[in-house]
């Protein structure tokens, strides 16, 4: 067995605003991990290019990305990155690669109402603003799972939660693709995460190690935290809770799924 089919590779499948900094931290309590967020050389470098050139993707893992993983990796055996570009173009390219194995997903859930908020407050729109494109899938994107006409004339709200339904979508497809080729995928959340109960569950589901010698102790400080809050960032928001679900019913009837 050659040296890289020895490592295991863990990567989430997420919209972002979901808790991936904290889950960072929380896998780097564990013994033999290498936990990263979001380390250079980083997917938004190429991902926009990626949706419509997928050999672009193919070229980034094979020329920076992977030799700059097993770099950081040294004498460790599992590199975890939560990274929610991942899924963006990026899983595909990896599964079509000699030089890796299959990794396994974690499917990092929060509510859509929340994230769609959150990325709202933030000035953050999928397919409109500047980071929005930079960082985020567009529904004209060639790779969506969902079919969405004339996107154009939704709002902002309706952009964030149109990107959530889309994280949705493939988080169901990306599971069904990798289980097909003999990797792991499951599902969790902060709060799961946060409890005794949840960390067994990842452990045990894929496999990973115990807590390291001061893990256990950093863990408790780490579920005590606030992680990226971007709290300075947020703009407040005059929405109603009726607007709110008026909006989201009307996009859910021009959404269509592959």
């Amino acid at each position: 067995m050659s040296t890289s089919q020895q490592k295991h590779f863990v990567f989430t499948v997420t919209t972002g605003r979901s808790g991936s900094n904290f889950l960072t931290e929380i896998l780097a309590c564990l013994k033999g991990v290498c936990s990263v967020h979001e380390p250079q050389p980083k997917f938004h470098s190429v991902m926009r290019t990626a949706q419509l050139y997928p050999f672009v993707a193919d070229e980034f893992l094979a020329k920076k990305k992977i030799p700059a993983i097993f770099k950081k990796l040294q004498n460790k055996s599992i590199y975890a990155e939560s990274s929610h570009l991942f899924c963006k173009g990026f899983l595909e390219a990896w599964l079509r690669s000699d030089e890796v194995p299959v990794p396994d997903l974690i499917c990092l859930d929060r509510d859509n109402r929340k994230t769609s908020l959150s990325l709202l407050q933030i000035g953050t729109i999928p397919g409109r603003t500047g980071r929005g494109l930079k960082y985020y899938l567009a529904p004209d994107d060639p790779g969506n799972r969902t079919r969405l006409e004339a996107h154009e004339t939704l709002n902002d709200y309706q952009l964030c939660y149109w990107y959530c339904l889309e994280i949705e979508a493939r988080k169901k497809y990306y599971k069904k693709l990798v289980e097909e080729v003999g990797g792991k995928c499951i599902h969790t959340s902060i709060g799961a995460l946060k409890t005794p109960k949840g960390i067994s569950f990842i452990q045990d589901e894929l496999n990973l190690p115990g807590f390291s010698l001061l893990g256990e102790r950093r863990y408790q400080k780490t579920i005590n935290r606030v992680i990226n809050a971007k709290t300075e960032k947020k703009r407040a928001l005059d929405i109603s809770e009726a607007q709110i679900l008026g909006w989201e019913q009307a996009l859910e009837d021009r959404v269509s799924y592959k």
